[in-house]
């Protein structure tokens, strides 16, 4: 079963488009990794500085890898733009039948 790797972020006061540029560019580069089948990008209608980014990933350990892959600074223009730290956690879809 694949899990999902979630992240809430809030974009300091006037960064929200910047943020979004940050948040796109950063997707093309996890899409491109080896256990990582899909990247979304959602936004807030009624607060658009908070941004929710999901990766697809086949496992825990694919997105761990993924992580010592890129390396840090990879995720630095991301950081710059954020109001506090990312709220990240691992989901799993469960089955509606």
């Amino acid at each position: 079963m694949s899990v999902l790797r979630h992240y809430k972020m809030t974009a300091r006061p006037g960064e929200g488009p910047a943020l979004r540029a940050a948040l796109l560019a950063l997707a093309n580069r996890v899409r491109a990794l080896g256990g990582c089948s899909d990247v979304e990008i959602l936004r807030d209608p009624r607060d658009p500085s908070t941004y929710v980014f999901i990766e697809h990933w086949r496992s825990i350990d694919d997105h761990e890898a993924s992580g010592k892959q890129l390396g840090r600074a990879a995720f630095e223009p991301v950081l710059a733009l954020l109001a506090g730290p990312p709220d990240g956690r691992y989901l799993e879809a469960i089955p509606s039948g």
